[in-house]
């Protein structure tokens, strides 16, 4: 996932000078008491060229009370897009193939139309594919995943609009592996981290064990490290693979930085054209794709950053090539953003100490649900089942943020608009396969409504994912 991140961040960047001189013990201090309140993560700050800080803060294991440390693994999320955009770039430094290449030219199978798709448009989520086509954990190998690709229906024409798609993503990492002949983390590893110092980044390559990993928690449970759930047996499966999930640490990524910057694994007209502003990510243009890069410009400074989460767990990466800023911030939880991370330590750095953030949209109640919930109401649930991609496209869902959709869910509960819930919970749970809460729900909204065959089949699905400390353990045997 991609998130949206406030300007504010890019106003620190832009009318940061560092004429006051700052110390890390501020940067320390502040990153402190944000782990008392129950941030944890790991942070990386440098600044021409020097290292401010490089640290870890608060658990990576809160069962555990194992700490969190500047060499705790992490997943870096869909940050992960701009080592896929860095190996088909390397496939062009070496002449194997060209972004203005057809995917016809790879599967033979693309359909008419689809096959005329570039590695341009694939690379600026400009091909027309949808956000996603399965759970990350769904584990499809590469024949499998672009099958289904090619069987889904785009979003809209190819170069007209632009759709930030995880599925483009996929599709050229697995070009990556027939153009190359390696396997998509062995060519990584061999062409662009190694060379780059990067030792501890990956995604089995590395040997990481699972001590080594931040734990994921979700709304305060427990959700455990990315080697806890179901991978294909040489990485995650092709949902994931590419666009998504590589391991790291903060400092690998600061590494992965200057290898860019300084032209070590790629010529500088590469990393130039994947560093561009292509293509506008909104109508306003306050922000446009590059190859894998967001880029935007502020105030006369060129900052690239990237972001990206599960739900669980986050990370950012933002930097300044002209003033050599750099910043890689993780988080291993979903009740505290990196992104807000990153805006205080600006401000700090700027000598405006932290500053009062604006107050977040309740993740019951904002634009997105309402526009949501608004269709379900006024429509009802069978308008909704019928036509539920295009009323969550338009009401601009996150189809990887599952979070919006309970969010409707509990407004619709709480109004005892059961029917309307049975609809919105099997949209979800297609959406999301693997989220228990979706199914416990989907079994309380078909009970209410009398359907005690379809309520039991949700909530073995729910025990099925979910054996143990399971709510739905207990309402299955009270079902007659």
């Amino acid at each position: 996932m991609k998130f949206i991140v406030p300007s504010l961040l890019f106003i620190f960047l832009a009318t940061t000078t560092f004429a006051q001189p700052t110390t890390t013990d501020q940067l320390n201090a502040y990153l402190q008491k944000t782990a008392n309140k129950g941030w944890s993560g790991s942070v990386l700050v440098a600044s021409q060229g020097k290292i401010l800080l490089e640290n870890g803060f608060g658990d990576a294991d809160r069962d555990a009370k194992r700490k969190q440390t500047a060499e705790t693994i992490f997943s870096i999320g869909s940050v992960t897009k701009q080592f896929t955009a860095a190996a088909i770039m390397k496939l062009v430094e070496a002449g194997k193939l060209s972004t203005d290449d057809a995917l016809g030219k790879y599967f033979k199978e693309a359909p008419a139309d689809k096959a005329g798709i570039t590695l341009h448009q694939l690379l600026t989520h400009t091909a027309g594919f949808p956000g996603a086509i399965g759970d990350d954990y769904d584990n499809l190998n590469a024949e499998q995943f672009a099958k289904l690709a090619f069987q889904t229906p785009l979003n809209a024409k190819p170069g007209e609009v632009y759709d930030y798609s995880n599925v483009g993503y996929s599709l050229l990492g697995i070009i990556v592996e027939r153009v190359s002949g390696m396997g998509y983390e062995a060519f990584l590893r061999e062409k662009l981290w190694l060379p780059a110092g990067m030792k501890r980044t990956g995604y089995l390559a590395p040997g990481f064990k699972k001590e080594e990993l931040a734990v994921g928690y979700r709304n305060g449970e427990r959700w455990g490290t990315a080697l806890d759930h179901p991978w294909l047996p040489d990485g995650p499966g092709w949902h994931l693979r590419a666009n998504g999930g590589v391991l790291s640490t903060v400092g690998d990524m600061h590494r992965w930085y200057l290898a860019l910057r300084n032209g070590v694994v790629l010529k500088k007209e590469l990393v130039d054209r994947m560093w561009s502003p292509l293509v506008a990510e909104g109508p306003e243009g306050h922000s446009h794709y590059g190859y894998g890069w967001v880029v935007q410009q502020a105030e006369g400074r060129r900052i690239i950053w990237h972001n990206g989460g599960n739900s669980v767990y986050n990370a950012i990466m933002a930097f300044d090539p002209a003033s050599d800023l750099c910043m890689v911030i993780s988080s291993n939880s979903n009740d505290w953003i990196s992104d807000d991370i990153s805006l205080q330590i600006m401000s700090i750095l700027d000598g405006k100490g932290e500053q009062e953030m604006p107050q977040q949209e309740p993740w019951e109640n904002n634009p997105v649900t309402n526009a949501i919930h608004r269709v379900l109401v006024e429509k009802g649930a069978a308008h909704f089942t019928e036509n539920s991609q295009a009323v969550l496209r338009n009401a601009g869902f996150d189809f990887e943020n599952d979070m919006q959709l309970l969010g409707v869910g509990k407004r619709l509960e709480e109004a005892e608009k059961w029917a309307e819930g049975e609809s919105l919970f099997e949209v979800y749970t297609k959406l999301f396969p693997k989220i228990v809460i979706a199914w416990n729900r989907l079994g309380i909204c078909r009970k209410a409504i009398g359907d005690l065959p379809g309520a039991k089949v949700a909530w073995e699905q729910s025990v099925k994912l979910r054996p143990s400390g399971n709510p739905a353990v207990g309402w299955l045997k009270k079902l007659p």
